[in-house]
């Protein structure tokens, strides 16, 4: 019995850590007032990325400790997508040991091309273990009127496979709601004690943090160790392309003035140049000039032709 009420207090913890996450516009930082009942974080009505930097603060709702961090949009205005992603891990210190629940913000309507890279930002910041401590928390549900939620996530065949992946599921917010009203805050509270309790009590730590990070640098560095290789090899291929060109539509011309018969041999060879000399020494046709335009645009055009993949890229 002892171990099972070990066990029981492991998975409640005295605070529950939260860490807000989403694109600029989702309404993060008024979420986390909302949860905690009060303008803990800034909020303005601007096109613009308000929160630069990630922010704590703490509260008590319906008993319980929180601790929520505010964390700057995936999209930022006025950072880098690097200076965003080290920006996001300090929301792991902030939240030591870590954070027990990630609230991912998708704000209600239509599913844009930024909202579906917010899902692939949070795995590529925090990694695949992430979703075991998220919930994706819809913000301005009134804007779904009288859809259900659960129908506006299908709407995105992609939205919902991520939804359906992340372990504690989705929540609603309707912003129309002013702060005193709780019973939304108590109803996600619930949601994240399930999620807690279904991870043991466990939490993200820094160590999946570190293992996220270095994947990422192990990406740049492959891809910028190809892109000098893709370059060298891009620019023999040119090379080639030209080589061949100017050898064809000389070919070509040479061909279809007469100088050159086909075959082999030397005799053919005493030929040609006894032709080219006869052709040099008299002005050149226009039926000639029109063979010898038409044998080198002829054989240029087998070699652009041939290469047209190189001349594409």
């Amino acid at each position: 019995m002892a171990e099972s009420g070990e066990s029981s207090a492991a998975a409640c913890p005295s605070e529950l850590r939260m860490v807000l996450l989403g694109r600029t516009g989702s309404g993060r930082s008024s979420a986390g007032n909302t949860i905690l009942g009060r303008s803990a974080f800034w909020t303005d009505a601007s096109p613009v990325s308000v929160t630069h930097r990630c922010q704590r603060a703490g509260g008590v709702s319906d008993g319980r400790s929180l601790r929520v961090i505010d964390t700057p949009g995936f999209f930022h205005t006025c950072m880098s997508p690097d200076e965003v992603r080290v920006e996001l891990g300090r929301c792991v210190d902030l939240s030591t040991p870590g954070p027990h629940v990630f609230l991912l913000l998708l704000r209600a309507g239509r599913v844009t091309r930024e909202c579906r890279a917010a899902l692939d930002w949070i795995r590529a910041a925090f990694g695949p273990q992430v979703l075991r401590f998220t919930v994706v928390l819809i913000t301005w549900g009134d804007a779904l009127g009288s859809k259900p939620a659960e129908d506006f996530l299908k709407e995105s065949t992609e939205l919902w496979k991520f939804v359906c992946e992340c372990a504690g599921g989705f929540h609603v917010f309707d912003n129309t709601k002013g702060q005193e009203e709780r019973s939304q805050v108590t109803e996600l509270l619930q949601k994240m004690d399930v999620l807690v309790q279904r991870n043991a009590g466990d939490h993200y730590t820094g160590d999946m943090l570190q293992q996220a990070e270095s994947a990422v640098r192990h990406a740049q560095q492959r891809i910028l160790g190809e892109e000098p290789e893709e370059e060298e090899q891009r620019k023999s291929a040119e090379c080639v392309f030209w080589y061949e060109l100017l050898s064809a539509v000389g070919r070509g011309a040479v061909e279809a003035s007469g100088v050159m018969e086909k075959g082999k041999g030397k005799g053919k060879k005493v030929k040609a140049i006894q032709r080219a000399a006869a052709i040099a020494s008299t002005p050149l046709s226009i039926t000639t000039a029109a063979k010898v335009m038409g044998g080198a645009v002829r054989e240029g055009t087998k070699v652009l032709i041939k290469h047209k993949n190189t001349l594409l890229h």
